[in-house]
């Protein structure tokens, strides 16, 4: 039986009170809500799914199992039928073992859905993009993905853009490369990393309804609901006043409460940056562009804080610029097809996959065709996490984005000697030393290689060994 309430410290003499209220599924409180704090933000605390593979490493399938979940969950919100796959995902999420988790997937994957009309799904932030393109690649027919990006791509006008409630300095933007991405009745699913607040969906959900004032019903898919009372106020609120309904859907949902310690607790880790202590590691790299068919490629231009302007190549089957079901079922042998072909590269032995940034999905796809059993995904971000209340090591590396050195970005809860080969995905590199900060801090873990994939440039392959 899993845990009905858990207590998580905060570093100022407060503590976060979560009430399990709705679990269908028996997960545990830990493998669904970390509680995290960054320095200088205007949050107490930030709530993290560690079941997304943003702050630790996981089987390739088990997040994409999370987001096929929460499809499933929204297939019978619109059915009322209850399709009988459900129970053995669930499972294979619970058992944490790999075998059962690949078995659930493929059984998944061999039997897709439709469903009229169909639905044009929504990824919201940089932690909800490979979520929601795992919820989308459960159907099939005519729906739709388009997946969020702080990129500002100036060649393309944005079809919405929208303010980061995390961060306000930034901004997420939704290109697609189909007009009529809203004009018909196709239903709205908003997918969303966790629900605290709710700023940012009730935001979105404002913009959608000026666009397109016809749209009656919005659905919310999370893994996490962690809303207050006033905050569900605020959602009933926006439906009143715009004539709307706003489903949500969520694995587990909490009540949240903020009170003073009552006693001392070691819960709460600090996060330390590992020593600097490289090892001899040899380093590859690669492209994978030339399996890349040309229709998936989006050439445009994008304009960096600094107000460099750069020409990039963008790899559509992330769901930039929209992904319908036949080019999500393409993308998907391509991925096969992809992970095959770097076989070449690598052998058996324990793997550290590493995603950058909005980067995750195409990774996780890939690294189910890895040779070997022990492949663990994990994606990088931008959030410095001065603490956290992961149960795992509280080690972490900081690095400049390979796409936007201004910013920094990090990897959380590392072991050193834990993998001998670690793989890097980055959508696009113009060079090699634009990735060169990740691949030095990644030394320090020890591992006999580090091979750095990149998808979007065949140049790339000319200089592919350091």
């Amino acid at each position: 039986m899993s845990q009905v309430s858990k207590v998580f410290p905060l570093d100022n003499e407060q503590q976060v009170e979560v009430k399990v209220k709705e679990n269908r599924f028996d997960f545990e409180i830990d493998e669904m809500l970390a509680i995290t704090q960054e320095e200088h933000s205007e949050f107490p605390f930030i709530p993290v799914s560690p079941c997304l593979g943003y702050s630790r490493g996981l089987y390739p399938e088990h997040p994409l199992l999370v987001g096929l979940l929460l499809g499933f969950l929204y297939h019978e919100s619109l059915t009322g039928e209850t399709d009988e796959r459900i129970q053995t995902i669930a499972k294979a999420i619970n058992s944490k073992n790999r075998s059962k988790m690949i078995q659930a997937l493929n059984m998944v994957e061999s039997n897709k859905l439709g469903h009229y009309p169909p639905t044009r799904f929504l990824g919201l932030s940089e932690r909800a993009v490979n979520l929601g393109q795992s919820i989308f690649s459960l159907f099939d027919d005519d729906v739709m993905f388009l997946a969020s990006t702080r990129d500002k791509i100036i060649s393309h006008p944005p079809l919405l853009d929208h303010s980061d409630i995390v961060d306000p300095q930034e901004r997420l933007y939704f290109y697609t490369k189909d007009k009529d991405f809203f004009d018909n009745d196709e239903r709205v699913a908003i997918i969303d990393n966790h629900l605290l607040n709710g700023n940012s969906v009730l935001n979105l959900i404002k913009k959608i309804y000026d666009k397109c004032p016809e749209r009656e019903t919005f659905t919310v898919l999370t893994p996490i609901d962690l809303r207050s009372q006033s905050v569900k106020e605020a959602f009933s609120s926006l439906e009143k006043s715009l004539n709307i309904k706003i489903n949500i859907i969520s694995l587990m949902s909490f009540d949240v409460e903020i009170t003073a310690i009552d006693h001392e607790t070691k819960d709460l880790i600090q996060n330390e940056l590992l020593d600097n202590q490289k090892h001899d590691t040899k380093v590859q790299y690669y492209s994978l562009r030339n399996v890349i068919n040309d229709h998936f490629i989006v050439k445009a231009q994008n304009m960096l804080r600094d107000g460099t302007i750069h020409d990039n190549p963008y790899f559509i089957s992330t769901g930039r610029f929209t992904l319908n079901g036949k080019e999500q079922q393409v993308s998907e042998d391509l991925f096969q097809r992809m992970g095959e072909l770097l076989n070449d590269f690598l052998d058996d032995s324990p793997k550290f996959v590493i995603g950058i940034g909005e980067f995750l999905y195409v990774p996780l796809q890939i690294a189910r065709y890895l040779p070997g059993k022990e492949i663990r995904v994990q994606g990088t971000t931008r959030f410095n996490f001065d603490s956290s209340t992961l149960k795992h090591s509280n080690k972490k590396i900081s690095f400049m984005s390979p796409l936007e050195r201004t910013i920094t970005h990090y990897l959380y809860n590392l072991e050193i000697d834990q993998y001998e080969q670690i793989i890097v995905f980055v959508e696009r590199l113009r060079h090699k030393t634009e990735i060169d900060d990740i691949v030095q801090q990644l030394k320090i873990l020890g591992a006999k290689s580090i091979l750095v994939i990149e998808m979007t440039s065949i140049a790339f392959n000319e200089d592919r060994h350091e």
